[in-house]
């Protein structure tokens, strides 16, 4: 390889490294603070949801300043119903970055289905 070509492709790779996009804020994975209990409907890598349960709540995370709770049964997910969805079409509404806003309409006991809306965060150092 000459010299000429080794500096080119050398200049490429700096100019690459300086272009390349630092991730931000708004593109870190957001983090909620909360897992569920996934119930599908027939064995495939995209099944059929038929319900979703909160099964934890961390507590000073955005579920938990939403007024979620273990238990709260989740009704509709941006606007997607939850009973009948495919579990990607769930997983792709889910998918917030810090500082995305989630809409869920959530079940508390007999209660009326409410909506609520949470903020990701950064997911907090050891969780």
């Amino acid at each position: 390889m000459n010299t000429y070509r080794r500096t080119t492709i050398a200049l490429l790779i700096a100019i690459s490294a300086f272009s390349t996009p630092v991730v931000n804020a708004a593109e870190e994975k957001g983090w909620f603070g909360l897992s569920f209990n996934v119930e599908t409907e027939g064995f495939s890598f995209n099944p059929t949801i038929q319900s979703v349960k909160i099964e934890k709540v961390v507590a000073s995370s955005p579920a938990a300043q939403a007024g979620l709770a273990a238990g709260d049964v989740v009704v509709a997910l941006q606007g997607i119903a939850i009973a009948g969805a495919k579990a990607d079409d769930l997983k792709a509404a889910m998918k917030k970055s810090v500082g995305d806003t989630l809409r869920m309409k959530v079940k508390h006991g007999a209660a009326e289905a409410t909506e609520i809306q949470m903020v990701a965060i950064s997911k907090p150092a050891g969780r």
